[in-house]
């Protein structure tokens, strides 16, 4: 009865995600305990934890020729599931930018609803999810498929918000700020710049040099 629910598990999820009540309807219907089953299908590669309660089923090829799924797109059919307003921020939009070649050994989710103390491992790849406030994660967004991101004039508004609240950031705000701050396109950024705090208007309009702020 095993092999036969998670046949059906891949046949109907494979490439999606399942919920963790969706699958106990499934390991009801073939007579299984749902957390001896859950914890099967992780052991055994055929789905992967995104958050609690959530998980990415693999397709017959990435389990056959046991590839990879792509971590970005799993984590964003997952947050797409939950009806979260998302989008891949900070370093991890630097890079899918192209604005930098650097490897960050984390990737940045800033969305309305999840927030974690700690990093999420999926796929092998840390996960920081950062709660952002709602108005803040509905403008400035590429959205390439799946994929959806910061454009390099939020991403850097964004360092400058963050680091407000997190020290570590400070340092990197002021780097990006200065490093990239002739690459982008000021009016857009001063367009965006209405939406966030006075304090971080305050400290973006001290290297603002194109008089369009």
């Amino acid at each position: 009865m095993r092999r036969l629910a998670i046949r059906y598990i891949i046949s109907r999820f494979g490439g999606s995600v399942v919920t963790k009540d969706e699958l106990k309807e499934v390991g009801e219907k073939f007579g299984i305990d749902i957390d001896y089953f859950v914890n099967y299908l992780l052991s055994q590669g055929y789905i992967v934890r995104i958050l609690r309660g959530v998980y990415y089923v693999k397709t017959i090829e990435e389990i056959g020729l046991k590839r990879a799924p792509d971590v970005f797109r799993v984590i964003a059919k997952g947050l797409d599931r939950l009806n979260v307003i998302w989008y891949y921020g900070l370093f991890t939009a630097l890079r899918l930018n192209g604005m930098t070649h650097e490897y960050f050994n984390m990737i940045f989710v800033l969305n309305d609803k999840v927030i974690r103390s700690k990093t999420v491992k999926i796929l092998g790849e840390n996960v920081k999810f950062v709660k952002i406030k709602p108005t803040l994660a509905s403008f400035g967004i590429i959205k390439s498929d799946e994929i959806k991101f910061s454009d390099p004039e939020k991403t850097i508004l964004d360092f400058i918000y963050l680091s407000r609240y997190n020290k570590q950031l400070k340092p990197h705000a002021e780097e990006v700020l200065v490093e990239y701050g002739n690459k982008i396109n000021w009016a857009i950024l001063c367009n965006y710049l209405e939406k966030y705090p006075k304090s971080v208007q305050k400290e973006v309009l001290k290297y603002e040099r194109e008089g369009v702020c």
